[in-house]
């Protein structure tokens, strides 16, 4: 979606979409509210670059959960911290 158009839905209450609108990502809290649902619009590099800055952060916690693993954990550290990386969407980092 950030390198082309369409939308994304994130498939549960509230109705939260991401839109590329040119060179802007729309996204909206709750696109069935009728409230007049909040809606924020970021220059779509910026959301690649919150986008890349958020992957970092869940790798440097997946980094630090797989340590505390190692040390509390030692027999399970190896499945433990893989299945993270599965439920992080991870698994192909180290």
């Amino acid at each position: 979606m950030l390198d082309g158009t369409g939308r994304a839905h994130f498939g549960h209450d509230p109705s939260s979409t991401a839109e590329r609108v040119g060179d802007t990502v729309r996204l909206t809290l709750d696109v069935h509210g009728t409230d007049g649902s909040p809606v924020t619009e970021l220059p779509a590099d910026q959301v690649r670059r919150l986008v890349a800055d958020a992957r970092h952060d869940l790798e440097d916690f997946l980094g630090l959960a797989g340590a505390w693993a190692e040390q509390h954990l030692p027999a399970h550290a190896t499945p433990v911290t893989a299945a993270l990386a599965r439920a992080l969407d991870l698994a192909s980092s180290p």
